[in-house]
């Protein structure tokens, strides 16, 4: 910034309003505090003095100075320095100062008291306060700009109500009287040689200055605050520099507002140097960062800083204490940022985690488990570079050598490898399945993950799903399901809903597994979690497992209507997950084939939200609200009829005329066909059953709709123009002329 000399104070023609110094800008603790004199900021033994000293508190307190906030700050850093370049510094005037910086930078300012001791007075005894502004950065660290006697680089600042009322004057000979007469009582940089006051309109020639003296090493003494533990990274002793960075990983580590003030106080520059450290300090400054990491909010911060190369290099030539911490930095950074978890794999870390998997004891192997974890969260790029950088085998190792931590990680790391289709084979290779089917039993985050990673190798895998059968998954899966085991602790929701979908993978189109799986007792444990309302629960997974047990299966169809599942499916179609409204229409639309479960249906007011899907939902979610509405309708006129109150068939018309053509509709086209527009056809085929419901479509101009649908391979539009058609000489003699009738041959 620029310190601008100051001006004449004797007055003259030119007009000029600020602030300016006064005595009554000092205040004094008690009749001898000499308002001038040697002065020393911070007082002696600080930060203890301040709890200790009765005198000091109660001068800081609210009977005198009303103190909010007290802080130990230095000058500003080079970094704020560079951003405040062009604001001008008057050095008698921090309260034009603080202004002009929040005018330049937007930085808020502070209103308080510089906290002197009377070094010439008995110590502990006599202390003063000089009025002062400065501001604070958008991270809430005070800076303050206004230059300072060389022997006071770090000042306490006070916060303090009593700060406000200072006002601009016009300059004029009572204003350089007492600006004149607050100088000479300190606490400025506008001293001359002899320590006297320099006069008001003094004209010193400019000097050069030798450069200063580096600043003394600091030491550590055990109360500092985090301002001060920062700054001793940068200025300690080496001694100082690992206690400081110890005292601040334990502060990180207790909480996110810990941590945040180690971010807002600058902590991460010095902290990241200290990585290139060796010894204690290096490892306290890389659990430090670590707990950082583990905050959502600090993740770009770091990464920009150069967290992520640093932590990468550690992992390289780090101590074997220090990589497992490294491993955490990384897999702390990767949580949920597909940036962060891109720039490691680029950073080069694959190969030191796979290392530690093997090499490592067995908090490394805990950690480089959970990097690879959240690393591979759906991040199907890097899925595939772990598996290809020798992952897979040691990872499967551990689910049967480490401790039950290990097996934990190693399982969810498996776990999102798995959702890549490329994966799939390779992990079942290395005999992952007989592996993971034991974890099941074993209870906490072991079963969860176990559950979770043969979830998703039974995806769309059928060698796999035999397999998984094969190694007699289904009992403890399905015994996983339970709130109240006869042994044991219940599962997590979080371990329930991965066996319910292993359980969905493996039933798929399966009738014998589907037989299996519900005479275990699936069907109520499954109708179960419907219900729950426990914070974060999921429902896709349960409602997805019914689905697939009812699809086609007359018997299980009814046993799951029996178990209440109507009720909570109807409500997961109104809850604002697309997912959860996919697969609980899905459900109903099973649900609905059988005749004893539809007056269940439409009594717990299903059709409403299953009509608002057909124009609102997925597209597998109208799919299955169409197939839902076809199967309440038939064979019950009535229903029938509730679909068109319901107002279903001008949404069922659109969906028609959304029907792909050309060599899509090759997917759509054969009797008894799936598809958005196959099941819409076959709902309206089966609510025009009704009259006034076939007397609508016609209104809403379906016969053309329907032709075209039919011509483009729906087959199932030709029930529908049928029935529609009926009772209207216009439209049964167009029908009849349509060429396109050919396709009502299956």
């Amino acid at each position: 910034w620029v310190v601008r000399g100051r001006e004449s104070l004797s007055g003259g023609s030119v007009s000029m309003s600020r602030y300016w110094p006064e005595p009554s800008d000092v205040r004094r603790s008690n009749e001898s505090a000499a308002a001038a004199g040697a002065l020393a900021s911070p007082p002696k033994g600080w930060p203890g003095c301040f709890s200790s000293n009765a005198a000091l508190k109660a001068f800081m307190g609210k009977k005198a100075l009303n103190g909010k906030r007290v802080r130990l700050t230095g000058t500003p850093s080079a970094e704020d320095a560079s951003k405040a370049s062009a604001v001008t510094i008057e050095p008698d005037d921090p309260f034009g100062n603080a202004e002009r910086v929040q005018a330049a930078l937007g930085w808020a300012i502070v209103k308080g008291f510089v906290v002197y001791e009377c070094a010439d007075q008995a110590e502990g005894t006599s202390f003063v306060a000089h009025l002062r502004w400065w501001n604070a950065r958008e991270s809430g660290v005070w800076v303050d700009f206004t230059p300072r006697p060389a022997d006071a680089q770090q000042m306490v600042l006070l916060e303090s109500a009593h700060a406000e009322a200072k006002t601009k004057k016009e300059a004029s000979a009572a204003t350089a009287e007492a600006a004149a007469a607050r100088l000479a009582l300190g606490g400025f940089l506008t001293q001359a040689a002899n320590g006297k006051p320099a006069p008001p309109d003094a004209k010193a020639p400019k000097q050069q200055s030798a450069p200063p003296p580096p600043p003394p090493r600091l030491d550590f003494k055990g109360s500092e605050g985090v301002e001060e533990l920062v700054l001793l990274l940068r200025r300690g002793t080496a001694e100082a520099q690992g206690k400081a960075a110890a005292a601040i990983a334990a502060a990180a580590a207790a909480g996110a507002d810990e941590a945040r003030q180690v971010v807002g106080a600058g902590g991460v520059a010095p902290l990241l140097l200290l990585l290139r450290a060796k010894g204690d300090a290096q490892e306290h400054a890389a659990r430090a960062i670590m707990s950082m990491a583990d905050s959502p909010e600090h993740q770009a911060s770091l990464s920009a800083a150069g967290a992520i190369p640093a932590a990468v290099g550690l992992l390289r030539s780090g101590s074997l204490g220090v990589k497992d911490v490294a491993a955490g930095i990384l897999g702390n950074l990767a949580i949920q940022s597909e940036p962060n978890q891109t720039a490691i794999v680029a950073a080069g870390a694959l190969p030191g985690l796979v290392s530690l998997l093997a090499k490592g004891a067995a908090p490394a192997k805990e950690q480089a488990c959970f990097a690879l974890w959240n690393l591979a969260c759906q991040h199907p790029p890097n899925q595939l570079a772990i598996a290809e950088a020798g992952a897979v085998r040691p990872l499967v190792a551990l689910l049967s050598k480490g401790t039950p931590p290990v097996q934990e990680e190693a399982a969810g790391a498996l776990m999102n490898l798995a959702a890549h289709p490329d994966n799939k084979r390779a992990i079942a290779a290395a005999n992952a399945i007989a592996a993971l089917v034991p974890m099941l039993s074993q209870g906490g985050g072991p079963a969860e993950q176990a559950a979770g990673a043969l979830m998703n190798l039974a995806s769309n895998n059928a060698l796999n799903q035999a397999s998984i059968v094969k190694a007699e998954a289904l009992s403890p899966l399905v015994a996983l399901l339970q709130t109240a085991p006869k042994s044991g602790e219940p599962a997590s929701r979080r371990a329930r809903e991965y066996a319910a979908g292993a359980l969905m993978n493996l039933c798929l189109k399966q009738k014998p597994l589907q037989d299996r799986v519900a005479a275990a007792g699936a069907v109520p444990l499954l109708v179960g979690m419907l219900s729950e309302q426990a914070e974060g629960a999921q429902y896709e997974e349960a409602a997805g497992a019914l689905t697939n047990l009812a699809d086609t299966h007359e018997e299980n169809q009814a046993a799951v209507g029996k178990a209440g599942a109507v009720p909570p499916l109807a409500a997961l179609l109104r809850k604002p997950s697309a997912s959860a409204q996919e697969e609980a229409a899905g459900t109903l639309m099973n649900l609905a084939a059988c005749d004893a479960n539809k007056d269940a249906i439409v009594s717990a007011g299903a059709l409403p939200p299953l009509v608002a899907l057909l124009g609102s939902g997925s597209a597998a979610a109208r799919e299955h609200a169409a197939g839902a509405l076809a199967n309440l309708a038939n064979g019950r006129p009535e229903h029938a009829e509730a679909v068109g109150a319901a107002k279903a068939l001008p949404p069922l018309l659109a969906l028609l005329q959304q029907a792909p053509e050309g060599k899509d509709a090759a997917a759509l086209r054969g009797c008894g066909g799936a598809g958005v527009a196959a099941r819409a056809a076959s709902a309206l085929a089966l609510a025009s059953l009704h009259a006034p419901n076939a007397a609508e479509v016609r209104s809403e101009g379906g016969v053309a709709v329907l032709a075209t649908a039919l011509g483009a391979g729906v087959s199932e539009a030709a029930a529908a123009l049928v029935n529609v058609s009926k009772g209207d000489e216009r439209s049964e003699e167009h029908t009849s002329e349509l060429q396109s009738l050919r396709h009502l041959v299956c």
